[in-house]
């Protein structure tokens, strides 16, 4: 009896604790422990095949999926139409007004900046339509620089925070429906 109160206590510890923590690893290894701690509760409460699937989905397989999702996450995958200084290749890596900006954003979020030239036979298929964060663009009429992203994206509200004191940036937010390229 009191092993299951001490078991509850530290379940309620640790779910206060995923409540409030930022680090997406130590949200699955809490994640992890708290489900092992359900698991042990089941046992003792003589559901043994309850238990076993609490150890096998709770501890396994869903913090395994949450690995594999955080991990696609951590790129900011960029699409550039320009062939300006805002945002240009130079050999080596990009340079430019806009390469400054989106390199502090991903610096800043803890993301992989990934910038592909609209001109490479790499961007086609799946790959543009579902996994692109932004694309980068220029309006002929009034040549401010365009940032299309999606309307459901969090760190589109984060950009469009950072550059909305830029005159010559404007972010347009897609829904999700629209093609942008």
């Amino acid at each position: 009896m009191i092993i299951e109160i001490i078991l509850q206590i530290i379940m309620i510890i640790i779910a206060i604790t995923i409540v409030r923590t930022k680090n997406n690893l130590k949200l699955i290894i809490l994640f992890s422990a708290f489900s092992l701690m359900a698991a042990s509760l089941y046992f003792m409460y003589k559901a043994p095949d309850v238990a076993l699937s609490e150890i096998s989905i709770g501890s396994a397989i869903i913090p395994l999926i949450f690995i594999v999702a955080i991990s696609k996450q951590k790129e900011f995958i960029v699409i550039n139409h320009l062939k300006d200084d805002f945002l240009k290749y130079n050999g080596n890596d990009y340079i430019g007004k806009g390469y400054e900006i989106l390199n502090d954003f991903c610096n800043h979020y803890d993301l992989k900046l990934k910038i592909f030239d609209s001109n490479e036979n790499q961007i086609r298929g799946i790959f543009r339509k579902n996994n692109v964060d932004l694309i980068v663009d220029k309006c002929p009429n009034t040549n401010n620089y365009i940032l299309k992203g999606k309307e459901s994206s969090i760190l589109m509200n984060k950009l469009e925070q950072i550059t909305k004191h830029i005159d010559d940036i404007t972010i347009i937010k897609v829904g999700e429906n629209e093609t942008v390229d």
